[in-house]
């Protein structure tokens, strides 16, 4: 899958082939696309290149020059957040050519399957079936597990368990298998495949499977960093810490680490970034703000190093550094990080007692709530809104698209050491899931069991 910044290129590139050429109106088409795409009128050139897929003549085209076809319509589609066409286009693409299905632009592929909440389920069944039976996997081998589990449940609907049970299989996020656990739907799976479902093998499973492969890539950052949440994530503390500390010496040690790791331009940020989260969990606070802020000053840092700053300094009570740490972020986030941007605000400016841009972010985190509910969700709480974060959260669960994350979220997880302002939200927070509503509308979905984990923050 081409990201959409090459879209125009890829059409540049089209090919005038024999075939092509024996065919004008085909060719025609294909100019005519080239040119609205330059001119990012993407209205026209995706009704264009629908028509050109749609033609029974677009098999006269090349096999690349079809392939492309399809790239572009995804891209064009998506761009006009036609997930109904972008879904189909995708769906053609890895059905027609599935054993390209290492070509797919992952990160592009992710992200339109999270964000594809107004999918019916006869546009999504396809689109996950014709995925898995490409055996699509991600970089470095790694199961799409939020793909299967939500396949999975698709199949159920369908009366399709032994399908259903062999999709799970391939969940191997211990988080994801949870969710899984804890929703009532789920629970003929479950049923059929109890070792699946034992969370504590499950997660000593994904760290296990992390830990190989990267010991057998070890210039990768990427997979080290895996591992190294993965180890937060079961309270492996030291371990994690250690970790990251063997890494930071190793690159600090020599005047060329990208020679060292191959994506150190790209992830060495993120590697502070869970050294930095280490050292929360031994209260080294302020060592924490040390790394984060020369984190944020790396040539290529992106928003996340000066947001988790910012979250910091709030948690720590420093609302005025917060806000200034977030005037880092120079280039405008995607939705969900301008929603994480707006909560730090939000705090920093409780915290002031800054009424009138309490009341700013508010109401921006309301208009973009579906964005993110949980986001919108943790504001809530923030604000000490206790009623409204109540009736959110049922909302969520009544919600059977939203049930899952919910699900996983609610759950009770071992709390990592935290500051006072931390165990203030967290406090609030556990009030709401304690409230009768709450409990009652969990129980009639799913369950609520306790597992040997750091939880999902709600705040992060």
């Amino acid at each position: 899958m081409l990201k959409p910044c090459l879209v125009i290129a890829a059409l540049a590139a089209f090919l005038v082939t024999a075939e092509a050429a024996e065919n004008p109106s085909i060719l025609q088409q294909l100019a005519d696309a080239k040119k609205m795409m330059a001119a990012q009128n993407f209205t026209h050139a995706e009704t264009t290149l629908r028509s050109i897929a749609a033609s029974k003549d677009f098999t006269t085209l090349s096999v690349d020059d079809q392939r492309r076809v399809l790239e572009n319509l995804v891209n064009t589609a998506a761009k006009l957040r036609r997930q109904d066409d972008t879904a189909a286009a995708l769906t053609a693409l890895v059905q027609r050519w599935p054993e390209q299905i290492g070509e797919l632009d992952d990160h592009f592929t992710l992200q339109f399957l999270a964000e594809s909440h107004q999918l019916s389920g006869d546009k999504l069944l396809p689109l996950l079936q014709a995925l898995y039976d490409a055996h699509w996997k991600l970089k470095w081998g790694i199961e799409p597990s939020t793909a299967w589990r939500d396949l999975a449940l698709l199949l159920l609907d369908k009366g399709k368990l032994t399908d259903a049970v062999e999709v799970s299989g391939h969940v191997t996020d211990t988080y994801v298998l949870i969710a899984m656990r804890a929703d009532r739907r789920f629970d003929p799976v479950a049923a059929a495949a109890r070792s699946q479902f034992d969370i504590s093998a499950a997660a000593e499973r994904e760290l296990r499977g992390l830990q190989a492969m990267a010991d057998a890539t070890p210039k990768s950052l990427e997979l080290q960093s895996h591992t190294i949440e993965a180890l937060g994530n079961q309270l492996h503390y030291g371990a994690m810490l250690a970790a990251a500390d063997a890494i930071v010496l190793e690159a600090t040690s020599t005047n060329y680490p990208d020679k060292l790791y191959q994506d150190y331009d790209e992830q060495y940020q993120w590697i502070l970034s869970d050294r930095a989260a280490a050292l929360e969990r031994f209260g080294e606070w302020d060592e924490a703000v040390e790394v984060l802020t020369n984190s944020s000053k790396l040539i290529g840092a992106d928003a996340g190093q000066p947001l988790d700053l910012a979250s910091l300094y709030c948690d720590l009570g420093r609302p005025k550094e917060a806000l200034s740490a977030l005037e880092q972020i120079a280039a405008d986030p995607n939705a969900f990080g301008g929603m994480q941007v707006e909560l730090v605000r939000l705090d920093a400016a409780t915290q002031l007692g800054d009424a009138k841009q309490v009341a700013r972010s508010l109401q921006y985190l309301s208009a973009h709530r579906s964005d993110s509910l949980s986001t919108y969700e943790s504001a809530l709480v923030l604000v000490n809104q206790l009623d409204k974060a109540a009736e959110l959260l049922v909302t969520r669960l009544h919600d059977p698209r939203d049930r899952l994350d919910t699900l996983e979220t609610i759950q009770t997880y071992v709390e990592p050491p935290a500051t006072p302002r931390r165990m203030e939200l967290d406090a609030r927070w556990q009030a709401v899931l304690a409230r009768p509503e709450v409990q009652s509308a969990a129980n009639k979905v799913g369950r609520i069991d306790s597992y040997h984990l750091e939880p999902p923050d709600i705040f992060d």
